[in-house]
Order: C-alpha cells, then structure tokens, then sequence
C-alpha cells in the first residue's frame, strides 16, 4: 500500500522509509560537516515535505551536513536579499525550490563559487536555467516536476468522459505555469479537450476569472504554480460555487476535499532525487555531469475526493474502483 505523504516524511526522517533508502541502515555520517543552504519560496506543506525529503536524501548517503534554511513567504521581492543571506554564510552547496526563486539565483549569485541544485523547475529550458536537459552546467543542476501531461488527459477523461474542454489557470509571467499551459495546450487535443487558458497574475483576481468560465469550460486544471498554488483556497471557493471540477497538482488540497482530484509528481521523489543529485556532487560529481531527474511511471501521485464527487453528483467509474486513490 502506498504510504501517505505525511507518513512517507516522518518516516524518512527516521530512516524507516524513503525512496532515497535502501533495506541496509545508512551510513554513519563522516568528514566535516558539509554546509547546505535551503532557499524555500514559502510555508506550502509540498514544498516542506519536499525539502525534508532532500535532506533525508543526503543524511542517507551518509553525509556529515548541516542545513541553513529560510523562505520569502512567497514574496518575490525578497528572494534577492534571501539569497545573499544564505549565501553569505559560505555554504557548500545550494537548493533553491521553485523556478521563481531558482531564476532570480542564476542571476543574483552568478558569481558564487558553490554549485546549486533546484527542485522543482518544470521546465529548466524553458526557463533559462540550464541549456539542456541532459546535464547541468558547471554550477547548477536539479529536478523537475513536469508531470506526464498525456497522462493527466487520460485520467481527466476518466473521471469525467463528457468533458470536452479544459480550462487552465496559469500565470502568464511565470516561465513554469507557461511551459505546462503550452505542453498541454499540445496534448489536450489527443484526448479530445479543447484547452481554454484563464491568465492570473494577481491572486486577488482569481474569483473573478473561475467565475468568467462558468459555463465556457467542464473542468480546471491548475499547475504546481508559485502564484496559484499558495492561492488554492480562494481557487476551490470559487469553483465550487459554481460546481466547477478542479483537478490539482498538489494532492493535499484533495484530500481536505477542496478540489475534486489530483494527478500529479509524488513531491518527496522530487525532494528525494533532488538529494541524490546534491549527494553525487557533494561526494564529487560536477553538476555538468549530471542530467536534470525526471518523473518516470512510478513517480505519480493519484487522489480523488469522494466527498466533491458527490457534491458535483458525479459516480466513479468502474475502471477507478479498485485504485485505491479516494479518500472519504
């Protein structure tokens, strides 16, 4: 059975479970301490649960470290003094978590000598944070969250076989929400969705923009946005005012049944690969060695709300009965 994401956390941090783990103990840290910074863009639960599954990564390949971090409670403005905060403080190595907050490092830490690693950056290209994704450069490498968007229609046609549009809430500054609006913009029509994009770049808009699709669109998709995710409240209010289904990228919001369902990366993989890669460069590797982790079959999260599958009259379809992903 698949553990809980809180689960899965505690049970990293006391070495009983975590992808990053094998069956053996880990190895007794050893050598100096190794100082890493965290630069975290805020007190979301997947970006927390992302982060502590990083350092349980790098304390399981029995490494001697010592971790500094903070966050800008989504505040943008304060990520360059964050991290020449951070930086100040000599660290060995870097995450940045999120591709705001990775950018803005690229250019405010330019001159830094210590490599960083990201986690998430959906799309490092993209974004102009690396040249491929086949390696890093000489100082930066990291982790992706670019979900399997084929799949993501397939499971959104399950749920609801009469949907013909898909609305998704982006944010049309954000390099990240416009790489996953553009890759699914490509995608939708393989599954017969027409997409139909709702820009928001001001939270305080967002009851406004679900409530001018009302009718225009049969669900919402909302992406692991910067802007929107903190903002998932005011997102589910105002969608199901109108009984609008929401599929989400964070599982969490499903499970306190704010939003109908979520497909999307198991964040603690995320964290966890984003620690074996710090890992192999702490122990030697160089960035430019290493390619940018994506998400395989097997790093995907499913949740389905039973309580907003009744509230938006909706009945499981038999091809979902035995998933095991509804929680009451």
């Amino acid at each position: 059975m698949k553990l809980t994401l809180h689960l899965r956390a505690i049970l990293c941090f006391l070495g009983l479970a975590c992808a990053s783990a094998s069956a053996q103990p880990a190895p007794a840290p050893q050598g100096p301490p190794v100082k890493i910074a965290i630069a975290n863009f805020g007190p979301h639960p997947q970006l927390r649960l992302l982060a502590d599954n990083f350092k349980a990564a790098i304390l399981a390949a029995g490494i001697n470290a010592q971790f500094d971090e903070d966050h800008v409670n989504f505040d943008r403005t304060l990520v360059p003094q964050l991290l020449n905060k951070l930086a100040s403080h000599d660290p060995d190595l870097m995450l940045t978590i999120t591709t705001p907050l990775t950018q803005t490092a690229k250019q405010v830490l330019a001159n830094r000598k210590f490599p960083i690693v990201f986690a998430p950056v959906t799309d490092p290209v993209r974004s102009k944070v690396l040249a491929s994704w086949d390696h890093g450069d000489p100082l930066m490498v990291g982790a992706s969250n670019m979900p399997d968007l084929d799949a993501t229609c397939e499971f959104i046609k399950e749920l609801l076989p009469q949907a013909k549009r898909l609305g998704i809430l982006y944010n049309p500054g954000d390099d990240s929400d416009n790489a996953f609006a553009d890759a699914l913009e490509q995608i939708a029509p393989r599954h017969g969705l027409t997409l139909v994009r709702v820009g928001v770049d001001n939270a305080n808009d967002i009851p406004q923009r679900v409530q001018s699709v009302d009718g225009k669109v049969d669900a919402v998709f909302v992406p692991a946005s910067s802007l929107l995710q903190p903002a998932s409240a005011a997102i589910a209010s105002a969608a199901n005012r109108i009984k609008l289904p929401v599929f989400n990228s964070d599982p969490g919001k499903v499970r306190n049944h704010e939003m109908l369902a979520a497909y999307s990366v198991d964040w603690p993989q995320v964290g966890t690969n984003a620690g074996k890669l710090a890992a192999a460069i702490i122990k030697g590797k160089k960035p430019s060695e290493l390619a940018v982790w994506r998400a395989g079959p097997n790093d995907r999260e499913v949740v389905i709300s039973a309580k907003r599958m009744q509230a938006l009259g909706l009945t499981l379809p038999d091809s979902l009965k035995s998933c095991n992903c509804v929680v009451e």
